[in-house]
């Protein structure tokens, strides 16, 4: 199995495919969020959001997942995707960030928005919403991400709430979440090398308010989301070889969880987490445990994803108007395909 594969090459997409991926991608992440978001009420298991909306994204015509659907309560920022028999529900009260995202084709949409479970949390969501706003107003090719990071902690700043520092937005690539260009939450100095923003990069414009100290950190012993690297991992069991060929072929560089290998490929839970402890020692994988602010504190967020082009300029592809057709060279392989 060579790891170091061709996953992200985009050798014979062409720019109007590319962005007819992202378009679908993002219609089909909308239309999720929309349904799920009703679900985040007092008491209903975590775990029920996460397979619900996990679920929808693939009846809906996704190739996958983008990445496990997070479920972030109050502090917890984000990170927080349900383990294997997970009994967490939803609180009372507090706040919820769903973030969800779906790939066609390796091409990824990315959103999120944030439940107020009372009315003491809806002015923390509008700043996060305003910040989002904020920073899409002054994007075009061209914008550096300090300008974009400075726009949007002074809005955030002005509803006397923190942005996250640590936290950003990020290029998207072709089964690739986290790309070489981040959108930050803050002012950042200057820096003569930081690449601007250009036509035919796509990113996820994420902001983040919080009561807190503006700055998260990893729970600890607290892991549900992994990611495979492109490292071949020698591995003797043949059970826990064909949960990494499994796991390879299914997510390939994009993240997963835990309970994916049980609740959907139907691996034993104690394998899936002796193989990924393997993968994660040998080299072969990375974790993502929850991030959170200062106990006590709340968080919201607010997400989408846009693509620049020349044509139209900046297209947001999770939000409406969903205006866009197949590519005809596309059409004409689905008809031949039938």
């Amino acid at each position: 199995m060579n790891l170091v594969s061709d996953w992200t090459s985009e050798e014979g997409i062409t720019e109007e495919e590319k962005i007819y991926y992202y378009q679908k991608a993002g219609k089909i992440a909308y239309e999720v969020l929309d349904e799920v978001k009703s679900m985040i009420k007092p008491n209903i298991p975590i775990i029920n959001v996460c397979e619900t909306a996990e679920n929808l994204i693939l009846e809906k015509g996704a190739d996958g997942l983008g990445f496990p659907t997070n479920v972030s309560i109050d502090n917890i920022a984000a990170h927080y995707s349900s383990p294997y028999g997970d009994q967490s529900v939803i609180p009372n009260d507090g706040i919820v960030k769903l973030d969800i995202g779906v790939h066609v084709n390796g091409y990824i949409a990315d959103t999120a928005v944030s439940i107020p479970l009372s009315n003491t949390y809806k002015n923390l969501v509008k700043a996060a919403e305003e910040g989002f706003r904020s920073g899409m107003e002054i994007i075009q090719a061209g914008t550096l991400p300090s300008v974009i990071g400075k726009q949007i902690e002074e809005t955030i700043l002005s509803y006397d709430y923190r942005p996250i520092r640590e936290l950003t937005g990020h290029k998207l690539g072709r089964y690739e979440l986290h790309g070489d260009k981040r959108l930050p939450n803050i002012s950042v100095p200057y820096d003569p090398a930081e690449g601007d923003l250009q036509v035919g990069e796509a990113f996820a414009l994420e902001t983040f308010a919080s009561t807190g100290t503006g700055s998260v950190h990893e729970v600890s012993g607290s892991k549900f989301i992994y990611m495979l690297l492109p490292r071949r991992i020698a591995i003797r069991n043949p059970v826990s070889r064909k949960i990494y060929s499994t796991t390879y072929q299914r997510y390939k560089s994009l993240p997963f969880a835990e309970r994916h290998l049980t609740s959907f490929d139907g691996f034993n839970q104690s394998r899936v987490r002796f193989t990924l402890r393997q993968l994660l020692n040998g080299g072969g994988a990375i974790a993502y445990p929850p991030l959170a602010d200062e106990k006590g504190s709340y968080v919201a967020q607010h997400e989408h994803t846009f693509i620049i082009t020349e044509e139209k300029g900046v297209i947001v592809t999770t939000k409406p108007p969903f205006e866009f057709t197949v590519p005809e060279n596309l059409g004409s392989k689905s008809n031949e395909s039938q």
